[in-house]
């Protein structure tokens, strides 16, 4: 049985530094590393993946990476104070400018990347057509890393 694509749907994003997107078409990179926020408290497993990251965007010159905050599109009056507080939090102007907050229809999101529930994030690499060439559940561990730096490779 063939496996389902799984892509990054079109949303509209907006970055921590005002720059406005239209995903995936708008993304950086030929290949794009996106680690997929769905709650507030995810931030912690984001932060696992970061070194990974600035290592792997170092080494490959065709790969863009980004943190994709995916809020409730219902909370949308609440932007201006939302993605203030994490500017605010934020004071790398160059980490600003990879954070795009989507405030959207999360179950699509989730369901067009084949999740079953939003309560761990999604690392993927994707194209700017959004299909999603790998896909990762969660905070780093060695092997997730490692099957990710694979793919890239490969």
């Amino acid at each position: 049985m063939r496996e389902k694509i799984r892509l990054l749907p079109a949303v509209e994003a907006r970055a921590l530094d005002g720059t406005e997107y239209r995903l995936p078409s708008d993304l950086g990179g030929e290949r794009n590393l996106i680690a997929v926020a769905f709650q507030r408290n995810h931030q912690d497993a984001v932060d696992t993946w970061l070194g990974d990251f600035a290592a792997l965007e170092a080494e490959h010159s065709d790969l863009v990476t980004y943190e994709m905050p995916t809020i409730s599109r219902r909370w949308g009056p609440a932007r201006g104070f939302i993605d203030g507080g994490m500017t605010a939090a934020i004071p790398d102007p160059k980490t600003r400018a990879r954070t795009i907050t989507a405030y959207t229809d999360v179950k699509r999101v989730r369901d067009s990347l084949g999740l079953a529930d939003t309560n761990q994030i999604a690392v993927i690499v994707c194209d700017r057509d959004g299909v999603v060439s790998w896909l990762a559940l969660g905070e780093r561990s060695d092997e997730a890393a490692a099957d990710l730096r694979a793919a890239l490779n490969g």
